[in-house]
């Protein structure tokens, strides 16, 4: 009795072996100095929106922060070098991080009244909702 062939078996196993590749890929960059995402809360306090980033490595000069009425935009670069030096050699290592996120907002904010904060690697972001009766424009009434 000959055993048919299993076209399907064949391609998960390419996939699995794709997905193991891919891990370590990421992994290698993880260990790295790339980062690959910005963990955030958005959390409606009532009146406002906040935005919490983890941002741990970078100073604070190191980020830029956007914000418009529907999103903010967190993004932080970072490049470090450090030189250790003995009598017979002389090394150099260096490291950069890049991140960036663009994060929706459940509601629309005042974005021009925005402040942050930024303390032990946390970004606080607070955006004071817009009134959303006053954020459509005005009503006119129909005559």
């Amino acid at each position: 009795m000959s055993e048919k062939p299993q076209p399907f078996e064949e391609l998960d196993e390419l996939i699995e072996r794709m997905n193991r590749q891919f891990g370590e890929l990421s992994r290698t960059f993880e260990g790295g100095s790339v980062l690959s995402e910005i963990a955030v809360d958005v959390a409606d306090t009532g009146d406002d929106i906040v935005v919490t980033a983890d941002l741990p490595g970078f100073a604070e000069e190191d980020i830029d922060l956007r914000a418009d009425r529907e999103s903010v935009t967190l993004s932080a670069d970072s490049e470090s070098e450090t030189v250790d030096e003995d009598a017979n050699y002389h090394r150099k290592e260096r490291t950069q991080q890049s991140v960036s996120r663009r994060v929706p907002l459940p509601q629309e904010v005042d974005a021009e009244s925005a402040t942050a904060n930024y303390a032990n690697g946390v970004l606080t972001v607070t955006l004071p909702k817009l009134d959303p009766d006053a954020a459509g424009g005005h009503e006119i009434d129909v005559e």
